[in-house]
């Protein structure tokens, strides 16, 4: 089976790979929100309280950090929906096989 050359990439493709490189960027940094929240909400503060380090008082913030959490999630999913879609996209301007 011959292989195939991709073709040569134009400024369109470029502009294209640079959009999908910001959209999975920006999974990155989603997803560290993601489990820094989580871990917060639910390993630090609970622990901190039941140990009597933290006051009481702390553990009203599980549920806000938590929140922020899951909609950091949510848009991480999305976001990394966004950049499947885009990939298929992209790689077939210059690549006519998806699967080598």
């Amino acid at each position: 089976m011959p292989l195939v050359d991709p073709h040569a990439l134009t400024s369109v493709d470029w502009v294209n790979i640079h959009n999908w490189l910001t959209i999975l960027w920006l999974f990155l940094p989603l997803m560290i929100v993601f489990a820094f929240s989580m871990m917060i909400a639910h390993a630090f503060i609970p622990s901190g309280v039941a140990t009597g380090d933290f006051p009481a008082g702390l553990s009203k913030l599980r549920l806000p950090i938590t929140v922020i959490g899951l909609i950091a999630l949510a848009a991480a999913i999305v976001v990394f929906i966004l950049a499947l879609m885009a990939t298929w996209s992209t790689i077939g301007f210059f690549w006519d096989r998806h699967f080598v």
